[in-house]
Formats: structure tokens, C-alpha cells, sequence
């Protein structure tokens, strides 16, 4: 049954049936009560839609998923047949096996030029910390304590204590051990794929909002001091990391 499909669609259709057997008996039209109920349907079907999309704004994956059920899509259920151990080892393996393959490679021999030295990092502000959580994208992750919508509303507040951690990690040169972890979900390298298959799959990480954020202050005052130097861009330096 469709979720939409309430009260109000059955008493209509209850309606639309004894209209019709009503036809059939006595030649009666049915075509208004075939009318009302197909308006009905229609206003039903949109109002529950749209109140899904409105409920759902800001958290991409949910819209996405939204999407595919308006469009009937529906996920097969072949991966059902891979567990998460499967999953691991699969990709455990394959980072094995490129390490072992590159073992003997030897090093890049870096050419050495005249650039300016970076000592240290210079200290971000409040301001800046709050710039960069208002401009984040309103994903969250399964470790966040908070979703993210939750710390853009409260940024003003939050962004002195953020940005005495940034601070702290950055003259320490320490990165949080609970930065580290991830939630890693395998997602198929594009669609069509056999699901059953683990080699049509890649890990795809899914960090804490903070992390991100360290992230993105360390690559403002790298890339500020690149750009100051006439450098190479950090854009194409840092890995991208998914922030579903």
C-alpha cells in the first residue's frame, strides 16, 4: 500500500465502487465520483511528497532515498548475501596488496628550490571558525554527538570553543585520536554493477563533523601560504574525503 493511501483515499474509493455497481445496475454516470477520487489521489500523492522533501531538507542522503521511492526505484537486495567481515577483508586485502606491490618502488626525489619556510600556523579566529561551520554542507555522520543543522543554528555559540581546539591541535601538532575514526560504508562504483560481486565496490568514509573541519583549517592556512609563495595548489594536493 502506498504510504500516502489514508482514510480519506479508501472512503473515496469505497464511494467511486458503489457508484460504479450503482451504473451497472441502473445506468447511472460514475464518472463524478471517478473524478473526485482521482483528484483525491493526486492531492494526496503531492501533499505527502512534499511534506517528505520538506522534512528531509538539508540531509542529502534521506532526499536522495525520498527521490528513488517517488520514482519506484527499489535497491536490490543481492548485497544482503555480503556481511560487513566480507566487506573488510575484501578491502583489507586490497590495501595489502598495493602496499606489497609498491613496496619496492623507490623514493620520489623531491627537486630542492628556495621557498619560504612555514613555521607554525597561525592562529584562526572565532570569526573564521564560524565562517567555516555556517558554510559547511548539512551532512552529518553517525559519530557526531549533534547533527550538523544543530551546530550551524548554534555556531555563535559553539565557535569559541571550536576554534580553542583547532588552535590547540594546530600548535600542538597533535590530530584527535576520535578524528581519526570513520564509518565506512561500500558503495558500488557505478550503477549496473553485480551487487553479489565485492570487487564492484569501494570504501567510501564518512568522517565526524569536526574532523572535517580541522581539515578545512589546515588546508585554509596551507593553501594562504602557498598562494602567498606562489606555490602549487592545495586543491589537487588533499584526498577528498565523503562527508555523507
Amino acid at each position: 500500500m502506498t504510504p500516502w493511501f489514508d482514510a480519506d483515499c479508501r472512503a473515496a474509493r469505497r464511494r467511486t465502487r458503489a457508484a460504479e455497481r450503482r451504473f451497472s445496475r441502473r445506468g447511472s454516470t460514475a464518472d463524478k465520483e471517478a473524478k473526485l477520487l482521482r483528484s483525491l489521489y493526486e492531492q494526496k500523492h503531492n501533499c505527502y511528497w512534499w511534506n517528505e522533501i520538506s522534512v528531509n531538507k538539508g540531509n542529502t542522503q534521506r532526499l536522495w532515498r525520498t527521490l528513488h521511492d517517488v520514482l519506484g526505484d527499489s535497491a536490490s537486495n543481492d548485497i544482503s548475501l555480503l556481511s560487513a567481515d566480507d566487506f573488510a577483508s575484501f578491502f583489507k586485502d586490497k590495501v595489502d596488496a598495493v602496499r606489497a606491490s609498491t613496496a619496492a618502488t623507490p623514493l620520489y626525489t623531491v627537486p630542492d628550490r628556495a621557498t619560504s619556510l612555514m613555521a607554525d600556523f597561525t592562529v584562526m579566529t572565532v570569526y573564521e571558525i564560524q565562517k567555516l561551520i555556517s558554510s559547511a554542507p548539512n551532512k552529518t555522520c553517525h559519530l557526531d554527538p549533534a547533527p550538523t543543522w544543530l551546530v550551524k543554528d548554534v555556531s555563535c555559540l559553539l565557535s569559541p570553543f571550536v576554534a580553542l581546539l583547532c588552535n590547540k591541535s594546530l600548535t600542538t601538532g597533535s590530530f584527535p585520536d576520535e578524528f581519526k575514526q570513520a564509518i565506512i560504508r561500500p558503495r558500488l562504483k557505478k550503477d549496473g554493477l553485480n551487487y553479489s560481486d565485492l570487487k564492484n565496490y569501494r570504501p567510501d568514509s564518512n568522517i565526524p563533523f569536526l574532523s572535517k573541519l580541522l581539515e578545512s583549517v589546515v588546508q585554509a592556512r596551507l593553501q594562504a601560504h602557498f598562494d602567498g609563495n606562489s606555490s602549487v595548489s592545495l586543491a589537487v594536493s588533499l584526498p577528498q574525503v565523503s562527508q555523507h
